[in-house]
């Protein structure tokens, strides 16, 4: 029944936000009873795909991260996955984020990128606030990508490394260390402003080199 729903979002068009017909429609249009159908719409709204709340027709759902951290997260607790697994893959896919939003970011963002570049400088050697600004610098990022698939993924990305990144900030052992920090962030950012992808994704490069370099290294001393 799931995969009939499934099959009518695609049939008819629609979108996010879109409303899908009403239990008892769909119960006749697919000649099934009303629990069937709401067993499966529970299921669609499990995965995601829909969303459902009573005394309303579900609607369909835009595509979110959730999914993608639920799946990282089950990893890292059965230990199928590492930290610097979700690390690894974070770069690759954040390294084709910084030359796509080169390529796409709007006039506003790239103003928005701007401005926090100037504040992470001003943030340099302070971990809590670097971590928040790195926050927005990479969600910023991620949107202006135009990709809402890559966006999606890494928001889920970021959300289960969040506390890493923030562990990664305070292994910076001097200043130089933080000079690093701050000129690859800033040269990933003036990189999509001046709307140079190779530029870009060198900046990013360089950004994760850096990091897991330093997650290496506490490893190694552990």
């Amino acid at each position: 029944m799931a995969d009939y729903i499934v099959q009518l979002i695609v049939a008819e068009g629609l979108g996010p936000g879109d409303l899908l017909p009403s239990e008892s429609e769909l119960a006749r249009k697919f000649d099934v009873s009303r629990p069937s159908v709401r067993e499966a719409t529970n299921a669609l709204a499990g995965r995601g795909l829909i969303s459902v709340s009573s005394g309303r027709s579900p609607t369909v759902s835009a595509l979110a991260h959730a999914p993608f951290a639920n799946l990282m997260n089950h990893g890292l607790a059965i230990g199928q996955v590492r930290m610097l697994d979700v690390m690894n893959v974070r770069r690759g896919l954040e390294e084709l984020a910084a030359e796509l939003a080169a390529l796409n970011r709007t006039p506003e963002q790239a103003a928005a990128l701007e401005k926090l570049a100037a504040a992470i400088g001003a943030a340099c050697g302070d971990v809590e606030s670097f971590w928040r600004l790195d926050i927005q610098f990479h969600k910023i990022l991620a949107k202006a990508t135009g990709n809402h698939l890559l966006a999606s993924l890494l928001a889920g990305i970021s959300e289960v490394a969040s506390q890493s990144t923030r562990s990664g900030l305070s292994l910076a052992r001097n200043a130089e260390e933080w000079d690093v920090i701050v000129s690859v962030h800033v040269e990933t950012a003036a990189g999509i402003i001046a709307g140079d992808p190779e530029r870009a994704r060198a900046g990013m490069t360089a950004h994760y080199a850096s990091a897991i370099g330093r997650f290496e290294r506490a490893l190694s001393q552990s």
